[in-house]
């Protein structure tokens, strides 16, 4: 009997591999399928927003006042920004569309920069208005690329989930593999749109940074360690690396997992710096349901979320809601200064609470140890140099980026004049007047421009 018994166990043992190699097999493509139909959503999403921009900036260079020229170059800004965003989450080597990024980037930018104007009742002038123009060619030819570009991947049977695989493989060969559907020749038209300059927001200093990022570089293995137990709350399994991201101002991992940990559970991503090991973003791309709470609710989440992962002595500046979500900017406070350079920002959903998105950038790059300088001109003396017209409501110092990107000490003052609020950034220094921003109050929340 003893003779049979090892062949009976390895018997056994083969079909036990067989069956949950088969399982495995399976698990493995509906996963990929779920993928793909994920990556087909945010490609769905991606030409509806840039359709959007586009009729909106049409919109906009036919408006007869500055009110409606301002709400539709506002609703530019939005979907320019959600194009980037859906863009930057498709499985697509983003050296094969840096130009494209840029594109949207600016374009929400300049729409910005006109907002401004044009809410302060001055006309677009001839030179801007032909901006626009050629913006909105722009815009309406990557709108009609993309739509190509996808009749081409359903015609080409190409399936997200496998160009994602490839692009873990071998980028060179996706890059190639782009090229074929159209995408590198969407990239050689945009790199043609026209160079935009403009007063940006406080943002804008963020490009050409080096990071100021510290600590060892980590292995794969650590960096799904460090995604597990950042996000030890939303429950996420299947947790793996599957690309870097380079060219960028932190190198990351890319990382994907799935939420709740079972197969049917929401797909999510995240980037974690190889240096250091901190999260750069998250995102969790579900639909929210009908909203609950409120922004105060949202805000104390987010901190509470922050504080849990690290990041203390945040504090919340502005919101943005839109669509059962709300994104909370926070900026680092250090002896009650507000150091606008230190920026993250979190996405709640409004229905329950969850973090559905994270961006750490703006503190990982900006963040470091600072020796805050007493002002040497007092608050008094500051107010002074606001306009005698100006109703005070409040006062902080605050550290703003200057566009040599420097950081400067500033009494910020909360003003009122009119039915408007302005916030008036004066040197602490010297008493220069330094930013002036206007707060466009908004039913989805501020905005700052």
């Amino acid at each position: 009997m003893r003779r049979y018994t090892l062949p009976i166990v390895l018997a056994v043992a083969l079909v036990a591999t067989s069956i949950w190699g088969y399982y495995q097999y399976n698990e493995k493509n509906d996963y990929h399928t779920y993928l793909d139909i994920q990556f087909q959503r945010q490609f769905y999403d991606l030409i509806g927003h840039v359709e959007n921009a586009q009729v909106e900036l049409a919109k906009a260079m036919v408006s007869g006042s500055t009110k409606d020229l301002s709400k539709h170059l506002n609703d530019v800004v939005f979907q320019s920004y959600m194009a980037q965003e859906k863009l930057t989450q498709l499985p697509l080597y983003h050296g094969a569309i840096r130009s494209t990024e840029r594109f949207l980037n600016q374009l929400g930018d300049y729409s910005t920069a006109m907002v401004n104007k044009s809410l302060e009742g001055i006309l677009l002038d001839e030179d801007e208005m032909t901006t626009l123009s050629e913006l909105h060619t722009y815009a309406n030819m990557l709108s009609q690329q993309l739509i190509e570009l996808q009749q081409d991947i359903v015609k080409g049977g190409i399936n997200f989930g496998d160009l994602r695989r490839e692009a873990n493989r071998d980028l060179s060969r996706v890059s190639d593999q782009m090229e074929d559907l159209g995408l590198i020749n969407i990239e050689e038209r945009m790199v043609d749109y026209p160079e935009l300059i403009y007063d940006g927001p406080f943002s804008e200093h963020l490009q050409d940074i080096k990071p100021r990022l510290e600590g060892e570089n980590i292995t794969e293995e650590e960096a799904v360690t460090i995604a597990r137990e950042t996000f030890q709350e939303e429950n996420i399994g299947n947790i793996q690396v599957v690309g870097d991201i380079e060219n960028t101002p932190i190198p990351s991992y890319y990382l994907s997992g799935v939420r709740d940990g079972r197969l049917n559970g929401q797909n999510v991503s995240m980037a974690i710096s190889k240096t250091g090991g901190k999260v750069v973003w998250y995102l969790n791309p579900r639909e929210t349901g009908e909203s609950t709470l409120g922004a105060d609710e949202a805000i104390d989440r987010a901190e509470e979320f922050l504080n849990n992962i690290g990041y203390e002595n945040m504090t919340s500046t502005y919101t943005s809601a839109y669509e059962g979500q709300i994104v909370i900017n926070f900026a680092y406070e250090e002896d009650d200064v507000i150091v606008y350079t230190d920026l993250i920002k979190v996405k709640v959903a409004l229905d329950n609470g969850e973090i559905i998105g994270l961006e750490t950038e703006g503190f990982l790059i900006n963040h470091h140890a600072r020796d805050i300088e007493e002002p040497e001109i007092t608050e008094e003396e500051a107010r002074e140099r606001l306009s005698s017209g100006v109703e005070v409501e409040s006062t902080r110092l605050a550290i703003i980026p200057t566009a040599g990107k420097k950081e400067i000490l500033c009494y910020e003052f909360k003003v009122k004049f009119g039915e408007d609020h302005y916030l008036i950034y004066i040197d602490a220094k010297d008493g220069i007047q330094r930013e002036i921003l206007l707060l466009v109050d908004q039913e989805d929340g501020t905005l700052v421009i």
